[in-house]
C-alpha cells in the first residue's frame, strides 16, 4: 500500500478521474512549457535599454529596432504595402564624433519587399536628464 502514495497513486487517481484527468495533466504540461518557452519582456527590455547620458551608437540594438520601427510604422510604408525585412549595416556618418549638439547622425541601408533604400538617421536627445532618445529617418530616394 505504501507504493499507491507515490507517482503510481497519482495515476490511479488520474485513470479514475478519466478524461478530465488527463486533460488537467495536459493543461499543467502547457503552462510549464509556455512559462519556459515564452521571451522574457524584461531580458528584451534589457537589450533595448540604453544608457543615461550615452548616447546609444548607430549599430546597437536600441538604434536597429527604433530604425526598424519607424520604417514599419510610417505612413508611406502603410499606404504603398511596403514590408521591412531587414535592417543593413549601420555607422555613424561623423566618425570619430560621437554626439554633437545632442544628436548622433547615422548612415545606413534598409532592405524592403520593394528593394533597398540609403537612409540618415539622426538620434536625438528628448529630455534634459539625457535618459530618452528620439530617432529621425531621412530618406534618400
Amino acid at each position: 500500500m505504501a507504493e499507491d502514495q507515490g507517482w503510481r497513486g497519482m495515476l490511479k487517481a488520474l485513470q479514475a478521474e478519466g478524461w478530465r484527468g488527463y486533460a488537467f495533466v495536459a493543461f499543467l504540461i502547457a503552462c510549464i512549457g509556455i512559462f519556459f518557452l515564452m521571451p522574457r519582456q524584461s531580458a528584451r527590455d534589457a537589450l533595448l535599454a540604453i544608457t543615461p547620458g550615452q548616447m546609444p551608437a548607430c549599430d546597437s540594438p536600441p538604434t536597429r529596432h527604433m530604425l526598424a520601427q519607424a520604417v514599419s510604422g510610417s505612413p508611406a510604408a502603410r499606404t504603398q504595402g511596403l514590408v521591412l525585412q531587414k535592417v543593413g549595416g549601420l555607422r555613424d556618418a561623423f566618425p570619430g564624433v560621437a554626439e554633437y549638439g545632442g544628436r548622433r547622425t547615422c548612415l545606413g541601408e534598409v532592405y524592403t519587399n520593394a528593394g533597398h533604400v540609403a537612409v540618415t538617421a539622426i538620434l536625438t536627445w528628448t529630455t534634459p536628464e539625457r535618459d530618452e532618445v528620439h530617432l529621425n529617418v531621412l530618406w534618400s530616394y
